[in-house]
């Protein structure tokens, strides 16, 4: 089945002489980009746009859009229902976007998998703020009511039927609520939607955010900014890295400057502080390493902004990995000179260590779906000062001050190991409590001994 969409706009959207709403920018690309690298994202592979304002400046935002839908075609009022029933055919589902809100891919994913041919997308009228769901288009169904929540999907058969009423904004409400009584239409409602995101490790609240002039692009791109926060992060990036972060992709997304740029600049940084480290430059290393580990959020922050990918994103945690590693090794190089073979077995022994967290880490993630530092109240409070590489560095600073460094190292090596130890011990924990829950069998054997 053929995917395809369509967007109503810069019609009557105009809220400034030289500007409609879907190419104000939000999070460094305007809506319309936004709109078409996620109608990309779920198959879509033809898009139509209505507009009788700012062609150009739409045609201009195609062309710049690399991850868009193959073919997009751009009707005035008059042309589109005719253009539109040219281009439908037996089995298409079509997708209504509404113009001017910045949406969470959970609510277009959410309609583009419904089992139903025809979907609408309903936001309850207590489920956002106030003065978001004020600027929206007000549904009153036959047995429900609400806010639209900016994506339809049609059956072919919809889409014909309702065609002539799908070529302007102002008919757009009463489009929605013919739509509503086809035989093959479903309402869907936001409020169904999980909130929980794995690749964030926490609760995130849905984004749907109308944007009406040009200052609430900065408003919208505060609101994306939060949904791409992680959650469960050590105190240094909690409390440290995510402010210096937010500040620093705000500017970025008004430059040029892609994930992949901060990626590969904050590797190359990275790998440099190892030989910082090996000669002996311990606390401009140091200083280093705390700016990498901002760098670090950074380039993931802005692609989740910018939805975005980089070229490097399936490697980009190994080359961490092995940034932390190299500066292990390389302050044990440095240290060698005055403490022997020591050093050496303390790097090795942090690096194993490690190595095995993210061994046993991975284990339960693919056993239960769920990070082990999200797992319980414990796992997320000890994940605060978890030994990390960002918690490690930052442990040395009071060290480093005094210029106590070999001691300095064997603390950070003892931290990664006694991480690993705990984390083991609420892998065990954990595990047998998921047996315990699902195998009568099992749960027998553990209750015998009753050690953990």
């Amino acid at each position: 089945m053929t995917k395809k969409a369509l967007l109503i706009t810069g019609q009557e959207s105009e809220t400034v002489s030289t500007l409609a709403r879907n190419l104000i920018h939000v999070g460094g690309l305007s809506i319309f980009a936004r709109q078409m690298k996620q109608m990309k994202a779920i198959g879509v592979t033809e898009m139509h746009v209505i507009t009788d304002w700012f062609m150009q400046d739409f045609e201009r935002e195609i062309q710049n859009c690399t991850k868009r839908p193959e073919r997009i075609f751009i009707h005035n009022t008059k042309d589109a229902p005719l253009r539109l029933l040219e281009h439908n055919n037996e089995g298409n589902i079509w997708f209504l976007i509404e113009e001017g809100v910045v949406v969470d891919d959970r609510i277009i994913n959410q309609v583009a998998t419904h089992p139903s041919p025809t979907v609408i997308s309903l936001i309850g009228h207590h489920e956002f703020l106030e003065e978001r769901t004020a600027a929206g288009i007000l549904l009153q169904l036959e047995d429900q009511e609400g806010y639209f929540g900016s994506i339809a999907k049609l059956s072919s058969t919809t889409l014909a039927a309702n065609v002539r009423k799908l070529n302007s904004l102002e008919g757009l409400p009463g489009s929605l609520k013919a739509i509503s009584r086809a035989g093959d239409c479903e309402i869907t409602k936001v409020v169904e939607i999980p909130l929980y995101m794995a690749n964030l490790n926490r609760n995130v609240d849905l984004v749907w955010f109308p944007v009406l002039q040009r200052p609430d692009g900065d408003k919208g791109t505060d609101v994306m900014l939060e949904y791409a926060q992680k959650g469960n992060l050590d105190w240094v990036a909690h409390y440290i890295h995510r402010p210096i972060e937010n500040f620093i992709v705000k500017q970025l997304c008004k430059c040029p400057v892609s994930p992949y740029h901060v990626t590969i600049m904050a590797g190359l940084f990275g790998f440099a502080i190892i030989y910082l480290f090996g000669s002996g430059h311990l606390m401009p290393a140091l200083l280093g390493a705390y700016a990498v580990g901002i760098l670090g959020g950074v380039d993931g922050k802005l692609a989740r902004v910018e939805i975005q990918t980089s070229r490097v994103d399936d490697f980009k945690h190994l080359i961490g990995k092995l940034m932390a590693y190299g500066w292990y090794f390389a302050i044990a190089v440095f240290l060698s000179d005055s403490h022997g073979e020591a050093p050496y077995i303390m790097a090795t022994a942090l690096v194993l260590f490690q190595i095995a967290d993210e061994i046993q880490s991975k284990f339960f993630y693919r056993l239960t779906n769920f990070q082990i530092c999200d797992t319980a109240s414990f796992d997320r409070k000890f994940q605060l000062i978890a030994g990390r590489r960002n918690t490690l560095m930052w442990a040395l600073f009071p060290f480093a001050l005094s210029d106590q460094w070999y001691m300095g190292f064997g603390f950070i090596c003892a931290y990664g190991t006694i991480t690993f130890f705990v984390h083991q011990a609420r892998l065990v924990y954990h595990l047998k409590n998921i047996t315990i829950a699902n195998s009568e069998n099992f749960a027998e054997k553990f209750k015998k001994p009753n050690i953990l």
